[in-house]
């Protein structure tokens, strides 16, 4: 697999990026589209074995209410120059996004969702820019949902996204079978990859969890340390081409184990490559040094081995 690339410090709007049965799976992160019904938008694309391609819109409409978009609903967009794109919707599941809502500033709101399914020409139309939108979230005389935008942005939204999906690079080798256990319980999520060598001396694995009542999502990172033993609270620093990135030692943990916990970013600016961990020990300071390229590769592999199966 090619790498994801992400500054430290800058959001990366690539989602995931993996090859899998010969199939290319490009996805974007959320992007929030405010107006009287906001909606989240997620722009994957597929690239089937043959070339073809197809692109699933993500809709996630934020309601103080649950309610079930049908399958084949309807989504009109009304382009700038007056063109229409109508989709339909293809979902067909319940929403593992907070089913029971989430609160948010003190308020309860559900993710309503339905995935529409678009060839490259209906994309094009709506990137020229989007005046209005018409969904259908019931089969009912007042089952419509109508936005209009005065300031493009539905389109800006999509542009980003388009923008990240395009821009990746396209993988080379197929994503293994890394993803070690999914456990769901109270509609959270807990997903757990394998432990890999990136050195003689040093391991990692990646956990993925996610939070119904908040509905946001966090990662461990679990480093195997031969023979050093990190205190609880202790620095953790990985030097990157970017910079260092400094983290603490999350847990009490016995020898040879250490827990950080990284955002997604710093994940994905772990892709280009770490050449040295060092850590804080009660004799001081030990560096383990690792092949950056290995390094990268191994957490890019496990990290879009979780987001086969995450929640957001």
């Amino acid at each position: 697999m090619m790498c994801l690339s992400v500054g430290a410090n800058a959001q990366d709007l690539l989602r995931y990026n993996y090859k899998k049965n010969g199939y290319t799976y490009t996805g974007a992160e959320r992007q929030r589209v405010e107006g009287s019904t906001p909606m989240m938008l997620k722009l994957n694309r597929i690239i089937f074995p043959e070339g073809d391609k197809i692109y699933k819109l993500r809709v996630d409409f934020e309601d103080a209410s649950a309610w079930k978009v049908p399958k084949n609903a309807d989504f009109k967009a009304t382009t700038s120059s007056g063109r229409t794109v109508l989709l339909t919707n293809e979902a067909d599941e319940p929403t593992a996004v907070s089913p029971n809502g989430f609160n948010k500033n003190g308020k309860k709101v559900f993710w309503n969702y339905a995935e529409y399914y678009m060839e490259q020409a209906d994309l094009d139309k709506m990137l020229e820019g989007v005046t209005s939108v018409e969904a259908t979230k019931r089969f009912s005389s007042d089952g419509k949902i109508n936005v209009s935008y005065k300031n493009n942005e539905f389109t800006s939204a999509l542009k980003k996204e388009y923008e990240a999906i395009k821009n990746a690079p396209a993988p080379t080798t197929e994503l293994g079978k890394h993803l070690k256990s999914v456990s769901d319980q109270n509609n959270n999520r807990l997903l757990e990859t394998e432990q890999v060598s990136v050195s003689s001396q040093v391991a990692v694995a990646l956990v993925y969890l996610y939070y119904a009542e908040s509905n946001s999502e966090n990662y461990d990172l679990n480093l195997y340390l031969q023979g050093t033993t990190v205190p609880y609270g202790n620095s953790i620093t990985m030097t990157t081409p970017s910079g260092n990135m400094v983290f603490s030692q999350e847990k009490d943990l016995a020898a040879g184990r250490a827990i950080c916990y990284p955002t997604i970013d710093q994940l994905k600016a772990m892709c280009k490559g770490v050449s040295k961990i060092t850590v804080q020990t009660v004799s001081g300071p030990v560096t383990f040094n690792v092949d950056s390229a290995t390094f990268g590769k191994t957490i890019e592999t496990l990290y879009n081995s979780i987001q086969t199966a995450s929640i957001l």
